[in-house]
């Protein structure tokens, strides 16, 4: 409602009002002749549902129960060395790149332990002291003291990451250590949020976590979580046709286990390309997300 209308209705019920006799009924039904049409709604019935938004009577969340909420609500920092070569006592050795333990699908941190609202990868990546810092502030900034609380659900960078650096010449072995990650697979629940929230207040900032990650990822509750699940077996289950590629290389069709990866024998396409159809979590459901000729 404009502010100039609202006051000008305020005047004029105001004139009213001085104008009626002082032994009058001061009724709500008494005063409705002397006001006109647009003064009406000046004195609100109780009891009353709006006339044209009956759906402004809402239902009030239910209560939580139960609830325990630990010393600390918000996410640690997360060491960039690992605490065991920290001190220099030991020397760190250095490792290949390993990409195995990023390629595939997370088969046991995959559910929510709190039961309420988490992050999960729908593909590979590895996760650095950067990434990590980027979500503790993200949930710092929105989380509220005394009603939710966060924790992770993967290790802190223990995984080192060499680098020979920019602008150096080739050859000279093996490069030092530039700074440590930890390797994500797809289906990993990467944190968790917990304690007296509702999904649409948690849900915004949550999803403004997910474009600072290396990797996709979408926010999820527990519902939403298992109907993906629910419709993710649905369709492999109504699925029609009865040649799939997991069908052929089980039965070696024209000896293709010949040419095949190790990995295809275990994930069967899944997971394992990154111009494959089939390379993220719940691409089924969600679509492809890759632009160019279909």
């Amino acid at each position: 409602i404009c502010l100039i209308h609202f006051y000008k209705r305020g005047m004029m019920s105001l004139s009213v009002w001085r104008r009626l006799p002082q032994h009058m009924d001061m009724s709500r039904a008494a005063l409705l002749p002397f006001l006109g049409p647009s003064q009406h709604t000046l004195l609100p019935a109780k009891g009353k549902k709006y006339q044209f938004f009956p759906d402004r009577e809402l239902v009030p969340p239910e209560k939580f129960e139960n609830v325990n909420l630990p010393e600390r609500v918000r996410l640690p920092i997360m060491p960039k060395t690992p605490n065991i070569f920290a001190s220099g006592s030991i020397r760190p050795p250095r490792q290949t790149k390993e990409l195995w333990r990023m390629r595939g699908e997370e088969l046991v941190q995959t559910d929510l332990v709190l039961g309420q609202f988490g992050i999960i990868a729908l593909n590979g990546g590895m996760l650095k002291h950067a990434h990590f810092e980027a979500m503790r502030m993200g949930v710092g900034r929105n989380i509220k003291n005394k009603e939710l609380f966060a924790i992770y659900r993967v290790d802190s960078p223990y995984k080192p990451i060499t680098n020979h650096g920019a602008g150096k010449r080739m050859g000279g072995g093996k490069g030092s250590i530039s700074e440590y990650g930890t390797p994500v697979r797809a289906g990993r629940i990467i944190l968790e949020i917990g304690g007296k929230g509702h999904w649409p207040e948690v849900q915004p900032w949550l999803t403004a976590i997910t474009k600072s990650l290396p990797f996709d990822a979408i926010p999820v509750n527990v519902e939403i979580l298992k109907n993906l699940r629910a419709e993710e077996k649905r369709l492999e289950e109504t699925n029609e046709n009865p040649i799939s590629f997991e069908w052929l290389v089980r039965n070696n069709m024209l000896d293709c286990q010949r040419q095949l990866s190790p990995y295809d024998k275990i994930w069967f396409g899944k997971f394992c390309y990154l111009d494959r159809k089939l390379n993220r979590k719940f691409q089924w459901i969600t679509g492809p997300r890759y632009r160019g000729k279909k």
